[in-house]
């Protein structure tokens, strides 16, 4: 069934999220693989330049109260629709509810429809040739079409650096992380959490697991397990079920969290040390001027900490409390990799044999 999502979020959102620094959406560069000459024609649509006649649909996997992916997905339709766009926001998780409800705003005249996640990239990829009037982009994927193509949100930048402190600062040389699902752009974060303790630890354990399912309980579970295994960092990259690793953090001693796609500081203030934070808003501000403007990259469109889109963010209330060079040596990884210093590998840059 379509469940279409309010864009009146301020009082709905149950966490509050972050916005990353470093550039806003109007300023950030656009950073593709390919220069501009590489640039796709237009769809065949004539697509109108006032945003009042510009309609987009997003279609999110979970909740858009889930404090991370999805519900930066509905942040980023709610910037869009401040800019005067029409937007609707739709939840759809399966990839059936997914290639119908692109096909349903394909056939109502949408002139753009975003999948958000890789999830959405091979149903969507089954509706566009049939559509060639809407431009259909994808968060994450490698589908490059004449009207699809994919923004490559390089979050794993901030996961190396929030590595990097949990590398510096476990007591017992263990971390875990859990995943919603073993897709590249699931698997980027946490291989990009084990380069960043690596990189001061060598010897330092990670313990990974990919969920059945992104629900709170199961995370909890699994997390609780880790934990007993000698965890002593946690890292919840699965939608919604993040909660229920911060929850399984907040019942046992010694215990840390490292926050995925949000600012959970105020969710567990003494348990958070840091997180990964995005504005996805800058990516589709980014795609939506490209299209409009005739320019759609024939390739994937990158967005980095040097665009600002990607963000990292202490909790206050414990950065003056952590021992001595753990704060300097993440500052120092993150002007490290915005200047290309450290290159984190992207989703297509994976060993698609590494071990989760």
């Amino acid at each position: 069934m379509k469940r279409t999502v309010s864009l009146l979020l301020t009082g709905a959102m149950a966490l509050s999220l972050t916005s990353c620094g470093g550039g806003s959406a109007s300023s950030a560069p656009n950073e593709t693989g390919t220069p501009p000459s590489s640039a796709a024609p237009a769809a065949s649509q004539d697509l109108s330049a006032d945003p009042s006649e510009v309609q987009i649909g997003i279609l999110i996997p979970g909740s858009p109260t889930d404090g991370g992916f999805c519900q930066q997905g509905a942040e980023a339709g709610e910037k869009l629709k401040e800019l005067g766009y029409q937007v609707s926001v739709v939840e759809a998780a399966t990839a059936e509810e997914i290639r119908s409800e692109a096909e349903n705003m394909a056939a109502e005249g949408y002139q753009i429809v975003f999948g958000h996640g890789a999830q959405s990239v091979t149903p969507i990829a089954e509706v566009s040739p049939d559509y060639p009037d809407t431009w259909f982009v994808t968060l994450g994927g490698e589908v490059v079409t004449d009207n699809q193509f994919p923004v490559c949100v390089c979050a794993e930048e901030s996961c190396y650096v929030l590595g990097v402190v949990a590398g510096m600062m476990s007591k017992t040389g263990t971390i875990s992380y859990t995943l919603g699902g073993d897709y590249p752009s699931y698997v980027k974060y946490t291989n990009a959490l084990k380069l960043g303790a690596q990189s001061v630890d060598p010897d330092i354990k990670a313990l990974g697991a990919v969920l059945s399912s992104t629900s709170a309980s199961e995370c909890y579970e699994t997390t609780l397990n880790q934990i007993e295994q000698g965890a002593d960092f946690v890292f919840g990259n699965c939608n919604e079920g993040q909660l229920g690793a911060i929850k399984a953090a907040q019942e046992s001693d010694g215990v840390y969290i490292l926050g995925c796609l949000g600012d959970f500081s105020n969710t567990a203030p003494d348990k958070v040390v840091a997180n990964m934070v995005c504005d996805y808003s800058v990516g589709y501000v980014q795609a939506v001027e490209a299209i409009l403007s005739g320019n759609a990259p024939h390739d994937i469109m990158m967005q980095t900490i040097a665009t600002g889109c990607v963000g990292f963010v202490w909790n206050d209330a414990l950065k003056d409390s952590l021992p001595d060079g753990v704060v300097d040596a993440a500052e120092q990884a993150l002007e490290d990799i915005r200047t290309g210093k450290i290159d984190v590998p992207n989703e297509y840059e994976l060993d698609p044999n590494a071990p989760i």
